[in-house]
């Protein structure tokens, strides 16, 4: 669930004096949606109280996560509901927002603003109600205008609110599995002919750990980031689900006789895994293997 507050007039006002910041109304939409319009607040009239209890943990205090490369533990935040505060390359807050998932908001920001989305500050909230959700955005979004003297791009009104809004987060494409789930016994052909299968029925396949919205390594992170950008239509399967994807992890070693994951297949061929496609992407043959133009 995305938030966005557009200023009233009595917020750019109690910013220039410094004064009490008054209340604001902001409406909360569904789960993972674009905000398709602004968000009219009333006059002011008193005080925000959106952390009575000064129990919520500063902005500022709360570790920034790189999310090109985030640890197991930052990973694992990226799941929870909460609120979340996005950074560009010079590591300046760009929009505060909060989430059913985090990792889903942050990856669906990453495919509209690739050149802005670099890191994060989360504070999650696994068991929190939609309105301690909104309080603790309120709060953390009050602590960002507090420090800087004005409210972050993204959720001021104009042009770059709508570039964080512009569309509804499209529910994702669920990974491919291998197998139904009922073991290896149960298979009546070996797991390097249904790896060889997929590679085969599908243009663009990256083998990685973890899903699309939420891959449990950097390099996996990276991958899926460069594929977005290139806007590529592919498929995902995830090695660490041993459930579907059971002895995966080593089969596709062996397979492709690469030693590291995550692995990438166009066209049924073998391309590499992350430091080979940041090559190809910068160097623009990445949509020409994609798409040959001959």
């Amino acid at each position: 669930m995305h938030l966005s507050c557009a200023p009233t007039l009595g917020l750019q006002a109690a910013i220039a004096r410094r004064a009490t910041v008054w209340t604001h109304r902001c409406t909360p939409q569904p789960p993972h949606p674009r905000l398709g319009r602004h968000v009219h607040a009333r006059r002011p009239t008193h005080a925000v109280h959106a952390d009575p209890q000064g129990t919520l943990q500063p902005l500022e205090s709360t570790p920034l996560i790189q999310l090109d490369s985030p640890s197991p533990e930052e990973s694992h935040q990226l799941d929870l509901p909460g609120v979340y505060a996005v950074y560009d390359g010079s590591d300046t807050l760009q929009f505060v927002g909060i989430s059913r998932k985090v990792g889903i908001s942050l990856n669906s920001h990453a495919e509209s603003l690739p050149d802005v989305v670099r890191a994060a500050r989360v504070l999650p909230l696994p068991d929190a109600s939609r309105e301690e959700l909104t309080e603790a955005w309120k709060a953390w979004l009050q602590q960002s205008v507090d420090a800087t003297g004005k409210i972050p791009p993204g959720n001021a009104p104009g042009p770059a609110q709508a570039a964080w809004h512009s569309r509804r987060a499209r529910r994702p494409r669920p990974e491919l599995r291998l197998t139904p789930g009922k073991g290896l016994q149960d298979l009546t052909v070996s797991l390097e002919e249904l790896v060889q299968n997929v590679v085969q029925s599908h243009k663009v396949v990256a083998f990685v750990k973890g899903t699309r919205t939420s891959p449990q390594c950097g390099f996996s992170y990276k991958v899926l980031t460069l594929l977005n950008e290139a806007k590529v239509d592919y498929e995902v399967v995830d090695v660490l689900d041993e459930h579907h994807n059971p002895g995966l992890r080593e089969t596709i070693k062996a397979f492709s006789q690469w030693p590291t994951i995550p692995q990438v297949y166009i066209n049924g061929e073998f391309v590499g895994g992350a430091d080979i496609l940041e090559q190809l992407s910068g160097s623009g043959e990445l949509v020409e293997l994609v798409n040959p133009t001959s």
